[in-house]
Parts: C-alpha cells; structure tokens; sequence
C-alpha cells in the first residue's frame, strides 16, 4: 500500500510539473500569435503611415474579438479584453512621441471631466467636447473617420480614430472609453 502512495505522489507530482510546461508553451504560441497580428501595424506606425496604421488599429482591435467594426456590438466592446488595448496603446504612444493612443484619449476625455459616471449618463455634451478636443468634430459636425489628414497638423489625441466610430454611435465610443478608464491606460 506505501509503495503505491508513493507511486500516485510521483505521478501527481509529474502531472502538476506536465501542466505547467503545457501552460508555458500555450502562453509562447499566444505571444507569436500576437507579434503576427500586431506586425503591420508596427510597420505602419515605424514608417510613419498613420492613416494606414489607424485602419490597421480597427482591423486588428475588432479581430482580437472575432467580429468587425461594422458588426460589433455593444456587449463586446463592454467585454473587450485589456490585452489588445494595452499593446496597440503602447504601439502608438512609441511611435508618436506620446502625441497619439487611447491613454492620450482617455486622459483627454478625463480632463474634460469625463468620469465612467458620466459614460453611464451618455452624456452627450461631453462626448461632443471631446470629439471637438480631439479634431472629430468642426463646425458642429463629426468628421468622417475615414478622411486622411497630415498626421503632424492633427490634435494631439486623434488617432487612432476609426475604431471610435460604428453604427451604434456615442454608445461604442462610452463603452470603449470605459474600457480605457477602468485599464487605468491613461493612469
């Protein structure tokens, strides 16, 4: 009976040691996964290609979660994981000297007093404070998301922009912010 006590500790114990290099080795093949994802848009982003970058940053954000920014819902941004955000955040602010990144919009939006009270409110003053303050809206109208302008002569915060923009309208860009808000991306 001892001997074979022994025997099940040594086979637990192997067990526990096999699931832990199977949990390794599934993180390494979600870290190649993501350099293969998020590799053209480094590329846009090192060669100074913003317009392209900012398509790319919607392509890859509404990829991570399987779905595209023309059928995105609203309870996938509310579920939208931290990962994505955080990398495409630190991918924007490394290659625009801190002028561009969702931690430069949410520390836009929160300047403002933008608060997550005030994304459950939907308050719309301050969604249309914050489109003037990031150059989404002039002469009382948001521009189109789609518009290319000299990435040098934009507001600082502007970009990424695309993926701020769906059929849903000011309920995907609250749902985004507080995303960012409860990230503490701009902290």
């Amino acid at each position: 009976m001892a001997a074979l006590e022994v025997g099940l500790a040594a086979l637990t114990e192997r067990l526990a040691s096999l699931t832990a290099q199977v949990q390794q080795h599934q993180e390494s093949l979600g870290l190649v996964a993501d350099v293969a994802r998020y590799t053209p848009l480094l590329h846009h982003l090192a060669a100074g290609r913003f317009d392209d970058a900012d398509a790319e940053t919607a392509k890859v954000l509404f990829d991570s979660i399987n779905t595209t920014l023309e059928s995105v819902t609203p309870e996938e941004i509310a579920a939208f994981p931290i990962g994505p955000l955080r990398i495409i955040n630190q991918l924007w602010q490394s290659h625009s000297d801190g002028k561009f990144g969702f931690s430069v919009q949410e520390k836009l939006y929160r300047s403002l007093g933008g608060t997550l009270d005030t994304l459950i409110a939907q308050d719309s003053r301050l969604y249309l404070a914050f489109c003037e303050r990031v150059g989404w809206r002039h002469d009382g109208q948001l521009t189109d998301p789609e518009a290319s302008d000299d990435p040098h002569a934009m507001p600082e915060g502007a970009l990424p922009r695309r993926c701020w923009f769906s059929s849903y309208g000011m309920k995907i860009t609250n749902l985004l912010m507080a995303r960012l808000i409860s990230a503490g991306l701009g902290d």
